[in-house]
């Protein structure tokens, strides 16, 4: 089964890109991804099962509940050459609305939803993650939180979005974006029983 897995990853990766990113993913010289804070739900310890699928926990029986979603992009400097071998986590809440991993009483969350995940970016500097989208809570629009490293050094940390959301014009983080959110929303198509999104990850000097 891990096997199985980490051929699905490879192969969403293989996929990602073109058809998905925006317009500016075309030009010459890329505009940085905005940065956005960590937020207050980052991990405090690790899970055991530290791979790139979140919907499914090593020793949990089932599917993470939740429509499922192909998360995949790639990691840019501003002229558009890959950065490869670079960590990226990303990090969100369940279909109920829970974090995992951040001291909540045990049980309160889907047991079968991984929570956090990383992946490394190949020699073309692209990523790919298997996650569900997550739903809105209270004060905030669906979104992924993500950081990317360089070995242990945080280069960026900033948030994905999803274009459409009725909720992101009401969101503080999303509305205070002006113009770089079009830099951290993802379009959402259809791959086969859920989505698919690819975000263009851009990191300056």
């Amino acid at each position: 089964m891990r096997h199985d897995r980490r051929h699905a990853l490879a192969s969403l990766g293989a996929l990602a890109l073109t058809p998905w990113l925006p317009a500016h993913a075309q030009a010459r010289e890329r505009p940085v991804t905005p940065p956005l804070a960590e937020g207050p739900f980052y991990p405090r310890a690790f899970p055991a099962d530290r791979d790139a699928d979140l919907t499914r926990v090593a020793g949990q029986p089932g599917r993470a509940a939740g429509t499922p979603l192909e998360f995949s992009g790639r990691l840019l400097d501003t002229r558009g050459r890959p950065l490869a071998g670079r960590a990226i986590e990303i990090w969100h809440c369940d279909e109920f609305g829970q974090y995992h991993h951040v001291g909540a009483p045990g049980g309160s969350g889907d047991a079968a939803f991984q929570g956090w995940g990383e992946a490394t970016a190949d020699g073309e500097g692209r990523f790919a993650f298997l996650t569900i989208k997550p739903p809105p809570y209270p004060g905030r629009t669906p979104h992924i939180h993500f950081t990317v490293r360089d070995g242990r050094r945080r280069v960026l940390t900033s948030q994905a979005f999803f274009e459409g959301e009725r909720a992101n014009e009401r969101d503080f983080l999303y509305r205070g974006l002006g113009r770089g959110a079009g830099l951290l929303t993802m379009r959402l198509e259809s791959a086969g029983e859920g989505l698919r999104g690819a975000l263009e990850l851009v990191l300056g000097g």
